[in-house]
């Protein structure tokens, strides 16, 4: 009797309880609530001699890991939000993560509510707002919406990667980011066309003799080549960089052309808009160094 009392009933009934929490806890990605343990029929004293077993791990009050505390991602997103209340969606970095405009989940989860909801404590911060923000469905979980989400993380070093991210991914349209007032439109990285126009006007207006668009070097297309003095500039816009894959491609670029005795300059739109002048004097020294040296 007092092993019984300790666990709940009987050794089979509790093989069919345990069977049960553990569909349920497989269905909702290692996480189950408190009230959904009692419909399971385990009352106080169950769920503490599982709690001492370490067969549940408390992670917020009424919110408990199955099994292990090896949560993937979205476990703890999900126990994020059952612990926020029914308000709450995931917000700020953990959105950021979702949407894939950052590339890892952070440390911790971020939620907006907009009802009274716990505090920020290890692991979890969250945020109150009393207007609801707009919010979508991903995998089941509710997220801030992407211009809602860049809104929220707008005084951020990063935004602006973020913001021309979002646009190649197609989460936001330029017209929503103008409209919105994040970021001044003039720094995000723009079509490569436009990029184009704006640099060889710049060259222009600098005296720099004119450079062949697209020149072929091996397996590569440069985007301006000096042939005569081997001087390639590529332009950095977020439109075509935005990804790792992108970024590891242009790394592997950059170590065939140097191999093969090209220097590579990167200009950004960012420069190019801001300090156009200091582009083009670091530029014309590169093309009469290597004219001198060749």
């Amino acid at each position: 009797m007092q092993r019984q009392r300790r666990t709940g009933g009987s050794g089979e009934a509790l093989c069919s309880v345990d069977r049960e929490l553990a569909r349920l806890a497989t269905s909702q990605d290692g996480i189950v609530e408190r009230r959904q343990l009692a419909e399971l029929g385990l009352g106080a004293g169950a769920i503490d001699y599982r709690v001492r077993g370490g067969r549940l791990i408390l992670l917020y009050r009424g919110v408990y890991a199955v099994g292990h505390e090896a949560l993937t991602d979205r476990g703890r997103m999900r126990a994020a939000l059952i612990a926020a209340g029914p308000s709450a969606a995931l917000s700020h970095w953990t959105a950021a993560a979702v949407w894939k405009l950052i590339h890892s989940m952070p440390p911790f989860v971020e939620v907006t509510v907009t009802r009274r909801g716990p505090r920020t404590r290890k692991g979890l911060v969250v945020h109150s707002t009393r207007q609801p923000p707009d919010v979508r469905i991903v995998d089941s979980l509710p997220v801030t919406a992407p211009l809602r989400t860049l809104a929220d993380l707008a005084a951020s070093p990063d935004i602006e990667r973020m913001c021309a991210e979002a646009l190649v991914l197609k989460l936001v349209t330029q017209e929503e980011l103008d409209a919105a007032g994040i970021i001044d439109a003039d720094l995000i990285a723009p079509t490569r066309s436009r990029f184009e126009r704006l640099f060889r006007a710049t060259l222009r207006n600098a005296g720099l003799p004119s450079p062949i668009t697209g020149y072929e070097i091996g397996p590569y297309k440069a985007d301006f080549a000096w042939p005569a003095e081997r001087v390639i500039v590529e332009t950095d816009g977020w439109d075509a960089h935005g990804h790792r894959r992108a970024f590891e491609d242009d790394r592997a670029r950059d170590a065939f052309l140097a191999a093969n005795g090209w220097v590579v300059v990167r200009v950004t739109w960012r420069r190019l808009n801001q300090r156009p002048m200091l582009v083009m004097t670091q530029l014309a020294q590169t093309l009469a160094h290597r004219a001198s040296t060749l």
